[in-house]
C-alpha cells in the first residue's frame, strides 16, 4: 500500500478583535449632571380635634361630633409654639440650630411623652446618640424642622380619647341625706327659698370655723360603718387601654370619620323591640326629621343600611368645647343650637364652660373645665423650689459642689437637670434659671388636653361642689340655686331627685388634670383630708394671705382692715371679696411699674401708691 500523504496541520484558531466603538463626539448629547441629594421633609403632626360621641340613651341614640379647642385655638398651632420655646431655650448660641451640645439639652422623647400624660418630667440617660435621633439629614446639626419631627410620635398624646370613666354608684345615700337636711317642709322637693336657707347651716355647723361645709360637718356619720353602704370603686390610674367599642357602654368616643360600621348593628340590637331588625321611629327614638330623611324607602322603618346613614351622615348635635386658663373663659356650645331645639333636644347652658343637654329625662353634661389650680405643676414647683433653697443654703445659686456628698441623693433631681437649667452655662444655677425651666415644662403640660367621657351617678354635695375642693364655700351656696335647676326639665320650678340619675358626662381638661376631675366627681370623699386647707395661688398677695380657709373669696372675718375698707373693694355689696374685685382695687391702686398694693391692716385707707395701711 502506497504511503498516504501527509495530513495538513489543522489552521490555529484566530482570536477575535474588540474594536472599540468611535464615538463623534462633536454629535454627542451632554452628559446629565449627578442626581444632587434631595433633603428630607420634616413633616408637623397633623392633629385630629374632631372627634364623634356615641351616646345611647334610653330613648334614642344621640351622635355628636365634638371639635376640641385650646384657648379657642386648634393645639396644632400651640404645639409647634411649645416647641418652638424649647428650640429657643437649647439654642444657646442663637444661630438657629442646635449642636451635638444643645441637643442634650433638650427634653428625651420618653420625658416629653411622660410630662404630656402625668404632667410630671423625669430627666434620665436619652437611648442612642440624641444627635443622630434628630438630625435626619446627616449635616450635624438639627434644625428647627428637624426638631419638630423628632417629636412626632409623642405628639399623638397632647389630644386624645380617654377610656369610659365608670360610675361607682356610691353617691345615693349621701344625696338622701342632704336631701333630708336642705328639705325644711319635708316635701321631697327643694324650693329656691330652701337651697337658699343652706348658707344659714354655716353658722350652726362649721365645726373648724373655716366658713365652709364639708361632709363630715354637713352628714357627721357619713364615715361611720355601714353608712349608706358605700362601695369604694378604685380609681382608673393613668394611662390605660384606648376607648372601646360601645357594648353595654351608655358612650364612647372615636376619632372623626372612624365609627365603626358595627355600630350599626349595636344600635338595632340595643333598640329593636320587636325582633325583626329594623327600627321604627317609635323604637328608635328619633324626631321625625331625622327619621324621614334616614327612611329612604319611605316604608316607616330602618334596616341596617338606612340606619348605616345616621353612623356616616351629619351628626345629630356639632359641639365645640374650649379650654382655657380661666372658668369664665371655658366655653362649651352648639353650632345651631335653635334647630337642635327644633328637633327635641332641651339646652341649658348654665356657666359658660358647660352645656347641659336633656333627651327626654336623661341628661348629658358636656363640659370644660379650668384647670385645678389647687393640684398640679405649682405644688410640684414649689416642691422643687424646697430643695434648691436647701442646696442654695442661703446664697442666690448653686454650684455643682452643692448637690454632692451626703445630699447627693436627696438633690438628684436638682443635679440631673443642672446643665439644662444653667442656661447662661456659667456655672451657676440661679432661682431665676430654675423657675424658667420648669415653666418651660408648664407650656407643654398645660397644653396636652384629654377629653374624658363618663357615666355617673353624682350626689347632690358633689353638684354643690363647683370648685370640687370637698367644701361648700358660701359662694357655691349662694350660687347652687342656678346650677341645680338647670339639670331639672325647662319650666321646672323645683329640685327633685330626678337631678340624681345616672348621666353621661364628657369632659375637656387637661391632661394633668384628669385624675383629679374624674375622682372628685365620681368617687364619693374617699380618703379625703377635712383639714386640709388648700392655698390660694391666685390674686395679689395680700389676698391670698388673707384667704385663710382658701375658698378663692374673702369675707368680713378673713379680712383684716376696717369695714369702710372692706365695703370700699366689696364693690357688689355682696359681703364677700372676690378675686376679680381684690385685683381690681389692687390695680387702681398699684403705682405703675411699682410694687403691688400691700396687705391693709387695721387702719385707715390712703391713695398714695403704697395700698391702705
Amino acid at each position: 500500500m502506497p504511503d498516504a500523504p501527509a495530513l495538513a496541520p489543522a489552521p490555529r484558531a484566530v482570536a477575535p478583535k474588540f474594536v472599540a466603538p468611535k464615538f463623534n463626539n462633536a454629535d454627542a448629547p451632554p452628559l446629565a449632571p449627578a442626581p444632587r441629594a434631595v433633603a428630607p421633609k420634616f413633616v408637623a403632626p397633623k392633629f385630629n380635634n374632631t372627634f364623634e360621641v356615641l351616646i345611647f340613651t334610653n330613648l334614642r341614640p344621640v351622635r355628636v361630633r365634638v371639635t376640641a379647642l385650646h384657648e379657642g385655638k386648634p393645639v396644632d398651632d400651640l404645639w409647634r409654639d411649645r416647641l418652638k420655646v424649647a428650640f429657643d431655650f437649647c439654642d444657646r448660641d442663637g444661630d438657629g440650630a442646635l449642636s451635638a451640645k444643645e441637643v442634650g439639652f433638650a427634653f428625651t422623647e420618653a420625658g416629653m411623652a411622660q410630662l404630656l400624660a402625668n404632667g410630671f418630667y423625669q430627666p434620665g440617660v436619652p437611648t442612642g446618640q440624641p444627635l443622630l435621633s434628630m438630625d435626619k439629614d446627616g449635616d450635624g446639626r438639627v434644625s428647627f424642622e428637624e426638631f419638630v419631627a423628632y417629636y412626632n410620635r409623642t405628639a399623638t398624646q397632647v389630644l386624645r380619647a380617654q377610656p369610659v370613666q365608670p360610675d361607682p354608684n356610691n353617691g345615693a345615700s349621701v344625696t338622701e341625706a342632704l336631701f333630708k337636711l336642705f328639705d325644711a317642709n319635708g316635701d321631697g322637693k327643694l324650693t329656691r327659698a330652701e337651697v337658699a336657707a343652706v348658707e344659714g347651716l354655716i353658722v350652726t355647723r362649721d365645726a373648724d370655723e373655716d366658713e365652709c361645709l364639708d361632709m363630715a360637718e354637713l352628714v357627721p356619720d357619713m364615715f361611720g360603718q355601714g353608712f349608706g353602704r358605700r362601695r369604694i370603686v378604685p380609681a382608673p390610674g393613668f394611662g390605660g387601654p384606648a376607648p372601646v367599642a360601645p357594648g353595654p357602654q351608655m358612650v364612647v368616643v372615636y376619632e372623626a370619620g372612624r365609627v365603626p360600621g358595627t355600630v350599626t348593628q349595636q344600635v338595632i340590637k340595643k333598640y329593636d323591640k320587636d325582633g325583626d331588625f329594623e327600627l321604627t321611629r317609635a323604637e328608635a327614638g328619633f324626631d321625625e326629621v331625622t327619621f324621614r330623611a334616614l327612611d329612604a324607602d319611605g316604608n316607616g322603618k330602618l334596616d341596617g343600611e338606612e340606619l348605616d346613614a345616621w353612623r356616616t351622615g351629619a351628626p345629630d348635635l356639632d359641639l365645640t368645647l374650649s379650654l382655657a386658663p380661666k372658668a369664665a373663659d371655658c366655653s362649651a356650645k352648639l353650632s345651631a343650637p335653635k334647630a337642635a331645639e327644633a328637633r327635641g333636644f332641651k339646652l341649658k347652658q348654665s356657666e359658660g364652660g358647660r352645656l347641659v343637654l336633656h333627651v327626654g329625662r336623661q341628661p348629658i353634661d358636656f363640659s370644660a373645665v379650668a384647670p385645678v389650680s389647687q393640684f398640679g405643676q405649682q405644688a410640684l414647683k414649689n416642691q422643687y423650689a424646697y430643695l434648691f433653697t436647701q442646696a442654695a443654703g442661703g446664697k442666690d445659686h448653686i454650684v455643682e459642689k452643692d448637690l454632692g456628698g451626703a445630699n447627693a441623693v436627696q438633690f438628684q433631681f436638682v443635679r440631673v437637670i443642672f446643665d439644662a437649667a444653667d442656661r447662661n452655662e456659667d456655672g451657676k444655677l440661679t432661682k431665676p434659671e430654675f423657675d424658667a425651666y420648669f415653666d418651660l415644662q408648664d407650656g407643654f403640660r398645660n397644653l396636652s388636653l384629654s377629653l374624658t367621657p363618663g357615666v355617673q351617678t353624682p350626689s347632690l354635695f358633689q353638684l354643690l361642689d363647683e370648685n370640687r375642693d370637698n367644701r361648700l364655700s358660701v359662694r357655691e351656696l349662694r350660687t347652687a340655686w342656678g346650677r341645680l335647676i338647670v339639670l331639672e326639665e325647662p319650666g321646672a320650678e323645683v329640685v327633685t331627685r330626678n337631678i340624681i340619675q345616672p348621666s353621661v358626662t364628657l369632659r375637656l381638661s387637661r391632661t394633668f388634670d384628669r385624675f383629679y376631675v374624674n375622682q372628685s366627681l365620681q368617687v364619693a370623699f374617699v380618703g379625703v383630708n377635712q383639714n386640709q386647707v388648700l392655698v390660694p395661688q391666685k390674686g395679689p398677695l395680700w389676698f391670698r394671705k388673707m384667704d385663710r380657709n382658701g375658698d378663692g373669696d374673702l369675707s368680713r372675718g378673713e379680712f383684716i382692715g376696717t369695714r369702710s375698707e372692706f365695703d370700699e373693694i366689696d364693690t357688689d355689696r355682696d359681703g364677700l371679696i372676690s378675686l376679680d374685685e381684690a385685683e381690681a382695687w389692687d390695680n387702681r391702686l398699684r403705682p405703675k411699674d411699682g410694687p403691688p398694693a400691700a396687705p391693709p391692716p387695721k387702719g385707715k385707707t390712703t391713695t398714695n401708691g403704697t395700698g391702705p395701711k
